[in-house]
C-alpha cells in the first residue's frame, strides 16, 4: 500500500468541514488526532476511509481515482479565523482505480495568506484614472442588491470621462470594466470630465430604481454640467449626450462660464418632503469665488435644469466673504434636527474661523420653500449652524458626509474630513483628522467649535485622529452604514497617502460615548479595522464611500478607490468592494475576492416568487416581482427588491430585530413599490413588533403594516413613535404615509415622546378599508392612516 505521510502544523483545535466548489478537506487538529480526508476537482484523489491517527504518523490508505502527477500539485483551502491552507502532494506518483499507488505520497498542510471577503473592479485601460471618485448607486436595477458607481474622470486621457455602473453581487469574483456584464458605461461628452464626482442620487423620479448623479465641472468652458441618469434594469451602454437631449435623465447646466458646477454633487435625500429625492450641485468657484451650492428637487419629468433659473426647481444656497470656495465639498445630511425632512453639509475648506484655511462647514436644514440661503446669515435653531475648524491649514471640510446615527440617540450625524490637520505646529504633518458632529433636535442646535470637541466638557460629538504623518486622513470620508450589524451607524475614513501612498482606509465603529478615536488603534482592531491598500502610489482611500448591502447577506459593505493603480496599465485605477464584517481583523486589498461569508438561500428574479423559510437564519433577495417572502423565524434578512412585496414575519423574527449589540444580520428592506410587514404568529403565539426597541437601520422601504389575525386569540400588537415612521416608511406625493392594516383584536400603541399624535377629522377609503388618519403637529407632513376598529393606547416614553 502507499505510505501517507502528514507534516507541517495545525493551529486551531475546532476546524471541521470546509467545502467549497473544488475542494474539501476534513482538517483535524493536534487535540483531536484527525486524519486529512482530501478530494480534489471530482475525485482527483481519495482516501477509501477517514481514520484517527497522530500528527507526522503514517497510514496506508488506497487510492480510488486514476491520476499522473508531476512535481507540485496544490490547491488553495479557504478556512475560518481569516487563515488559508494550501494542499500540496510531493513526489511523482501514478495510480491506477482499484490498484493501490506505487509510491508513497507526502502531503503537507502549510499555512497561506487568508482570502478577504469582496471583489475587485478592474480599471479599463492606462490614464483611466478609474476609482478617483467612487459611491453608492442604490438598486439601480431593481434586484434588491446595492449597487455601487465608479468614476473615471481621465477616460485613457480623453477627458471625456466616463462612469461605470457595477451591480450587486454575492461572489467574489474581480469585474473588469471593459465587460458590460455586470453593469454599463456612462460615457461623457467632449472635455468634460465627467465622473470626476459621482454619487447615488435616491430615487429622484420616482419609478422605484436608484438613479445616479455625474459631475463633469469642466464642461462648457468649466461653467460646469452635472447628469442624473435614471435607473434601468439593462447593460446599455448611456451616453450624457443623450442625457442632455432628456433621454434617460436629464442635465444640470451651470451658470456662468468658470463657475465649476458640477465639482462635488450628491444625492440629498427629500429636503422638501414632496416624496421626490433630491440633489445637490457644488460650483465652489461661482460667485466671484465665493461659491453657491444649488438644490434641485427631484421631479418626475426630465426636463434640463438651468442653475441661472434654479428658484424655478430648488433653491440656491450662496457662499460669503467668511466662506470663500464653499462648495467645494457638497453631501446628505440626513435628518440632523430630527424634523422628517433631510438636512445638507457643505464643506468650505478654504474658510478661516480659526486661521487661514483653517476651513469650516455648514449644516442647511430641508425646508419646503425655494428661498435662497446666504451661509453668511446661517442662525443656529433656524437655518442651520456653523461648524468652525480648528487650526490654520486644517483644510476641515474638504471631505462632508452624513454619518448615520452613530451614537443611537435616534438624529443622523456628521463627519468631516480635516486632512491638513498637524500642519499648523510642524507635528504629524499633515497625519489628518476628522470629526464626528452629533445630531440634535432643532431647539437644541447651536454653532459647533471643532476645537472644543477636545475638552472635558463637550457633548457634541468625537475626534478621529489620524495615524502617521503625511496620511493626510479625513481626505476623503462617509457614512458606511451598519458594517458590523450592531445597529450603529459606522464610518469610513481614507488615508491616501499612507504606507508609502499605498493608502489605508479605515473603518471606524458607531459607539455611544465621545471618547477620542486614533487610528493606530483602528489599526491593531480597536473599535474597527484597517483596510490595507495593494501597491505603493496606488492611492486607495482617495474615494470612499458606505456601498449598501451589494451581496445582501444584511451587512452594509464598502467601496474604496485606487485610481493609482497600474493593473490595466498606468493610472488605469482600482476599485475594491469590502464586504460588512463583524470581527476587527486587517482587510488587505491584495487578497481581495472570497465570496460573501453568508450565502443567499432565496434569490428571486423578474417573475413573482413565493418564498417559505423556516426557522434557521436565512437571506431572501427576492429580485423585482410581486414577491412573498416568509421567514418562519431566525436572523433572516430580507432585500425585497422592486414590486409590491409581502413579509411575513414571527415572534422570533421580531425577537431578532430587537438584539443589539454586534453580528445581528436580522433586516428587512421593502424596496421600491408598495412594501407590507405582515405579522403572522401562526396561531401559536400573538407577535410584538416593538419599533421603538429596533435600530433605524433595520428595516427600511415599507409602506404598510398589517396586524391582523386569522386566529382569534392572536392579539398582535405594534408599538411605534414618530421617529420609527419617518424612518421605516418612505416619502409618496409629499408626504410620509404608513398604513397600518388590522382588526379589532390587534392593539397598536402610539409612544409620544415629546410629541402629539391625534385623531385628524378626516378618513379615507381604500380597496373596501376605511381608514381614521392621525397627524402629529412636529412633522405635518407625516400620516398614520390605521384601519378603523384597531385598538389604539397612547404612551409617554
Amino acid at each position: 500500500m502507499a505510505a501517507i505521510t502528514l507534516s507541517g502544523f495545525l493551529l486551531h483545535s475546532a476546524w471541521r468541514i470546509i467545502a467549497l466548489s473544488k475542494a474539501e478537506l476534513l482538517i483535524g487538529s493536534k487535540n483531536h488526532n484527525t486524519i486529512f480526508c482530501i478530494r480534489y476537482n471530482a475525485f482527483l484523489f481519495k482516501l477509501t476511509g477517514c481514520m484517527f491517527v497522530n500528527i507526522n504518523k503514517k497510514l496506508d490508505g488506497i487510492l480510488s481515482a486514476s491520476i499522473i502527477v508531476a512535481g507540485i500539485l496544490s490547491a488553495n483551502i479557504v478556512t475560518a479565523n481569516n487563515l488559508n491552507y494550501s494542499l500540496g502532494a510531493y513526489n511523482d506518483f501514478y495510480s491506477e482505480i482499484s490498484n493501490h499507488a506505487n509510491k508513497n505520497v507526502n502531503y503537507r498542510v502549510a499555512r497561506s495568506t487568508s482570502m478577504d471577503r469582496g471583489f475587485k473592479i478592474n480599471g479599463y485601460t492606462a490614464d483611466d484614472y478609474s476609482g478617483y471618485s467612487v459611491s453608492n448607486a442604490g438598486d439601480v436595477n431593481g434586484d434588491g442588491l446595492s449597487d455601487v458607481i465608479i468614476g473615471s474622470y481621465r477616460d485613457a486621457n480623453s477627458y471625456k470621462g466616463k462612469s461605470f455602473v457595477v451591480f450587486g453581487k454575492t461572489t467574489g469574483a474581480s469585474v473588469n470594466l471593459d465587460s458590460t456584464l455586470s453593469g454599463f458605461t456612462i460615457n461623457g461628452e467632449y472635455n468634460s470630465y465627467s465622473g470626476w464626482s459621482v454619487s447615488g442620487a435616491g430615487d429622484v423620479n420616482g419609478d422605484g430604481f436608484g438613479d445616479l448623479i455625474v459631475g463633469a465641472y469642466a464642461n462648457g468652458n468649466f461653467s460646469g454640467k452635472s447628469y442624473v441618469v435614471f435607473g434601468k434594469n439593462t447593460n446599455s451602454t448611456v451616453n450624457l449626450s443623450d442625457i442632455a437631449a432628456n433621454l434617460g435623465g436629464f442635465s444640470i447646466k451651470g451658470e456662468y462660464a468658470g463657475d465649476n458646477s458640477g465639482y462635488s454633487v450628491s444625492g440629498a435625500g427629500d429636503v422638501n418632503g414632496d416624496g421626490f429625492d433630491d440633489l445637490i450641485v457644488g460650483a465652489y468657484t461661482a460667485g466671484s469665488y465665493l461659491g453657491k451650492s444649488y438644490v434641485v428637487f427631484g421631479k418626475s419629468r426630465n426636463a434640463t435644469v438651468n442653475l441661472s433659473n434654479i428658484a424655478s426647481i430648488g433653491f440656491v444656497i450662496n457662499g460669503g466673504v467668511d466662506s470663500v470656495g464653499s462648495g467645494y465639498s457638497v453631501s446628505s445630511a440626513g435628518d440632523v434636527n430630527g424634523d422628517g425632512l433631510d438636512d445638507l453639509i457643505i464643506g468650505v475648506p478654504y474658510g478661516h474661523p480659526s486661521g487661514v484655511n483653517s476651513g469650516k462647514s455648514y449644516v442647511v436644514f430641508g425646508k419646503t420653500t425655494n428661498t435662497a440661503i446666504n451661509l453668511g446669515s446661517i442662525v443656529a435653531n433656524s437655518d442651520g449652524f456653523v461648524i468652525k475648524g480648528e487650526h490654520e491649514g486644517d483644510y476641515s471640510g474638504t471631505s462632508v458626509s452624513s454619518a448615520g446615527d452613530v451614537n443611537g440617540d435616534g438624529f443622523d450625524d456628521l463627519i468631516i474630513g480635516a486632512y491638513g490637520y498637524g500642519s499648523y505646529a510642524d507635528k504629524n504633518t499633515y497625519a489628518g483628522r476628522s470629526y464626528v458632529v452629533f445630531g440634535k433636535k432643532t431647539a437644541d442646535v447651536e454653532a459647533v467649535d471643532l476645537r472644543m470637541l477636545d475638552t472635558v466638557i463637550n457633548t457634541s460629538g468625537f475626534i478621529i485622529n489620524g495615524e502617521s504623518e503625511s496620511d493626510q486622513s479625513g481626505y476623503s470620508v462617509s457614512k458606511a452604514g451598519d458594517i458590523n450589524g450592531d445597529g450603529l451607524g459606522d464610518l469610513i475614513i481614507g488615508a491616501h497617502y499612507a504606507s508609502s501612498k499605498s493608502g489605508k482606509s479605515y473603518v471606524v465603529f458607531g459607539k455611544t460615548n465621545n471618547a477620542i478615536v486614533n487610528l493606530s488603534d483602528i489599526s491593531s482592531g480597536i473599535g474597527g479595522f484597517v483596510i490595507n491598500g495593494e501597491h505603493g502610489n496606488d492611492e486607495s482611500g482617495i474615494s470612499v464611500s458606505g456601498a449598501g448591502d451589494v451581496n445582501g447577506d444584511g451587512l452594509d459593505d464598502l467601496v474604496i478607490g485606487a485610481y493609482g493603480s497600474s493593473v490595466h496599465g498606468s493610472y488605469s485605477g482600482k476599485s475594491y468592494v469590502v464586504f460588512g464584517k463583524v470581527d476587527t481583523g486587517a482587510i488587505n486589498l491584495t487578497n481581495l475576492g472570497n465570496r460573501s461569508k453568508y450565502a443567499i438561500d432565496y434569490l428571486g428574479g423578474e417573475a413573482n416568487n413565493s418564498f417559505t423559510g423556516n426557522s434557521s437564519d436565512e437571506i431572501f433577495v427576492s429580485g423585482s416581482g410581486n414577491d412573498i417572502l416568509q421567514g418562519k423565524g431566525g436572523m433572516d434578512v430580507f432585500h425585497a427588491g422592486a414590486g409590491n412585496d409581502v413579509i411575513y414575519i414571527n415572534v422570533d423574527n421580531a425577537v431578532e430585530l430587537e438584539k443589539a449589540g454586534k453580528g445581528n444580520r436580522a433586516r428587512i428592506d421593502g424596496g421600491s413599490g408598495i412594501d407590507t410587514i405582515k405579522l403572522d404568529g401562526g396561531g401559536k403565539s400573538a407577535v410584538t413588533l416593538d419599533l421603538t426597541k429596533i435600530s433605524d437601520t433595520r428595516i427600511q422601504g415599507i409602506e404598510k403594516i398589517d396586524i391582523s389575525s386569522q386566529y382569534h386569540y392572536d392579539s398582535n400588537v405594534l408599538r411605534l413613535n414618530l421617529n420609527n415612521i419617518l424612518n421605516i416608511s418612505e416619502a409618496h406625493a409629499g408626504k410620509y404615509i404608513l398604513k397600518l392594516l388590522g382588526d379589532r383584536f390587534g392593539r397598536v400603541d402610539l409612544v409620544l415622546e415629546g410629541s402629539s399624535f391625534y385623531k385628524s377629522r378626516v378618513e379615507k377609503t381604500q380597496g373596501n378599508i376605511s381608514y381614521d388618519v392621525y397627524k402629529n403637529d412636529a412633522a405635518p407632513h407625516m400620516e398614520l392612516w390605521i384601519h378603523q376598529h384597531v385598538e389604539i393606547f397612547y404612551y409617554n416614553g
